[in-house]
């Protein structure tokens, strides 16, 4: 099948239920929650809606329940994102992810994976990854990624491996190892990173290269590290105008990376364009709730300070 999209994502499409509290609880204690907010969600999702907003063509293949709004839908199509793998799983419920931010912006989340927890007993959506050039594999069941993952390499598709937070709970090391091995870029934070390594059994960052040609390592407020075999890269932060919501902000990086190479920029550029996608994702509440454009995002990207 011939690409006609750019980029094709895999992952959750889920309700986020935010809450703000000025401190974490103690076990067995209790704290007060405020500003309770419900908004679009989901890490393939907001990468989706956010990377096609840009103007890179995306599609996004995620599993989601019968209660699913038809709302969120219309969101998806007014975004331009190809929606043909956005597909309901009877008799179950959509994806919810409940996000506690304290003070200091830092989070907890507690996730309903909903209806993606039949990824296991279903066939995987082809479309998507056969539509695109770049195939963004996040999260969901391991064994349908590593499906999903064979699959693009065959086609030679660039796969991108981002298992995010469910690398601690839903993976094991035989399982990351399987999809890594399948894959040509890793994304990862940093504490993700580290994981990575322990279940690879590995001491140092560059060794994780013998798996893929690129690691993509967010750092939040530090920036961003970009790795290859030929180099590291080290790209800094822009400033947002305000910090409301850091919900969201790494698939923001995640799009805004992807619309770079969409424009055959340079990858520190690339990098850069991911920094200052990001930082109008944490001026409000909820990753889907403000959506740059090409220019607007050019324009935050003057901002940028080196490291």
């Amino acid at each position: 099948m011939r690409s006609s999209n750019f980029l094709g994502v895999y992952g959750h499409t889920a309700l986020d239920i935010i809450y703000n509290s000025d401190s974490f609880p103690e076990p067995n204690t209790c704290v007060e929650m405020k500003d309770r907010k419900e908004h679009f969600g989901g890490t393939g999702a907001n990468i989706a809606r956010i990377a096609s907003t840009l103007g890179v063509r995306t599609a996004l293949a995620s599993h989601v329940g019968d209660d699913f709004p038809k709302e969120f839908m219309a969101a998806f199509k007014a975004s331009g994102v190809d929606t043909t793998d956005v597909v309901k799983v009877r008799g179950k419920r959509t994806s919810f992810i409940i996000m506690i931010s304290d003070k200091n912006h830092n989070q907890l989340g507690f996730v309903d994976q909903g209806a993606v927890l039949e990824q296991e007993r279903l066939p995987i959506r082809t479309h998507t990854a056969l539509s695109s050039k770049f195939v963004h594999i996040g999260t969901g069941r391991p064994s349908y990624a590593l499906k999903v993952a064979k699959l693009a390499k065959r086609r030679k598709k660039t796969v991108a491996f981002d298992p995010a937070q469910e690398l601690s709970y839903v993976y094991t090391p035989e399982t990351f190892k399987a999809v890594l091995e399948q894959s040509d870029i890793l994304f990862a934070n940093s504490s993700e990173l580290e994981r990575a390594k322990a279940y690879l059994n590995i001491a140092e960052d560059p060794e994780l290269l013998s798996y893929v040609k690129m690691i993509v390592n967010t750092r939040g407020s530090e920036g961003s590290r970009i790795m290859t075999e030929d180099d590291e890269i080290l790209v800094g932060m822009i400033q947002p105008d305000k910090v409301v919501d850091t919900t969201g902000a790494g698939d923001g990086f995640r799009a805004g990376f992807y619309a770079g190479l969409s424009k055959s920029l340079p990858i520190e550029e690339c990098a850069w364009i991911g920094a200052a996608t990001a930082s109008f994702i944490v001026e409000s509440v909820g990753a889907q709730s403000v959506l740059p454009t090409w220019d607007m995002v050019q324009r935050r990207a003057s901002r940028r300070k080196c490291v």
